[in-house]
């Protein structure tokens, strides 16, 4: 589980990248990259007026959660980017289950939008988010490397 986290932030990473050079001054173009977010999963989910109306803003909610802690693991990581520093035991055991509190709390985080979203879409509509959210990414890693043939 752990692995398959740490994989996704990373894809997750790779995928913001991938459209840092759009604007011209080369700084990510996050409204471009959102529209066609949107436009993917509601395409994939094939989400109506009504869906949509209730979907987006439970989804955007949880996409800023998910953002905020995306930045506190992303400022734990950078703590250990040149390794670690001495310190006591005790410091070392805060470190660790601080470390591995940011996973609880993501999957905490996606537990409780699982349940939301399955009051608000069909629970076929739900797993289709999760394949959508993949396969989304994996659009983008193709178009990153310059590859926008689906993967067979």
């Amino acid at each position: 589980m752990k692995n398959k986290l740490t994989s996704c932030i990373i894809l997750m990473l790779m995928a913001f990248s991938t459209f840092a050079n759009e604007k011209p001054d080369g700084k990510f173009d996050f409204e471009k990259f959102k529209a066609e977010k949107i436009a993917y999963i509601t395409n994939a989910l094939s989400l109506t007026p009504k869906e949509a109306e209730v979907f987006w803003p439970v989804y955007n909610e949880f996409e800023g959660k998910k953002w905020e802690l995306l930045q506190e693991r992303r400022n734990i990581d950078n703590s250990l980017k040149d390794g670690v520093k001495e310190m006591s035991d005790e410091e070392y055991t805060k470190l660790s289950r601080k470390i591995a509190q940011s996973f609880i709390d993501d999957g905490k985080l996606i537990d409780e939008y699982n349940e939301k979203y399955l009051k608000i879409l069909p629970p076929k509509k739900v797993v289709l988010l999760y394949a959508a959210e993949l396969n989304f990414r994996n659009h983008l890693l193709r178009k990153y490397r310059g590859d926008d043939k689906p993967n067979k």
